[in-house]
């Protein structure tokens, strides 16, 4: 996570340095990104770069971390609206990530964070998701987000368990949509018939 001095920034230069590491980490993978582009675009010296952040891989967890707080916010919203039901709800998310209109740098810094997630071996990944979907399956605000009624489970492991594979599915099919190899249309009207 970032260091404090980067959350004391004003928010104009925090949003300028978010936009700098959005930029760069939508062009590069990980390992081509380069942390002297992101301070050139963010206008910051080499040694403020290093007071905000460890390193590069910290920086990409600050991303990360932010888009998957916005994923499981929606999830949250979508696991109430669905009464708890994990399926609906991953139906509803995978809508939600096709039909929200990413900008090309979006789009590309997206489908770099699911590949990311999904294909590389860093282990911020693991420990950040793992602790999202333990967040989950507790009740807050007198909400049970996922509704263990309907699962045939014996423990928090499964549940787990069952949101990693959908979750993998959701990925894939939103990345086939963002690259072209299906089209929005042609998968609502299947996600459409099976329902």
């Amino acid at each position: 996570m970032p260091k404090s001095t980067f959350y004391n920034l004003n928010s104009e230069k925090r949003e300028k340095i978010e936009k700098a590491l959005k930029n760069e980490f939508s062009k590069h993978t990980f390992e081509k990104a380069s942390i002297s582009n992101i301070i050139e675009e963010a206008k910051i010296p080499r040694g403020s770069f290093y007071q905000y952040f460890e390193d590069k891989e910290d920086a990409l967890r600050h991303i990360i971390n932010n888009f998957l707080k916005e994923e499981k916010e929606e999830l949250t919203k979508l696991l109430i609206k669905n009464d708890g039901d994990i399926f609906l709800t991953t139906v509803d998310l995978y809508m939600y990530f096709v039909d929200k209109n990413y900008n090309e740098t979006e789009m590309r810094l997206f489908q770099n964070i699911i590949n990311k997630l999904k294909n590389e071996n860093v282990n911020i990944f693991k420990s950040i998701k793992t602790q999202n979907l333990q967040n989950l399956t507790h009740k807050d605000n007198q909400h049970s987000y996922i509704n263990t009624n309907l699962l045939n489970i014996e423990d928090a492991h499964d549940i787990e368990y069952m949101m990693r594979i959908l979750t993998c599915i959701l990925r894939a099919e939103v990345i086939d949509v963002l690259h072209g190899r299906i089209s929005k249309e042609n998968r609502k009207r299947r996600i459409d018939k099976a329902n």
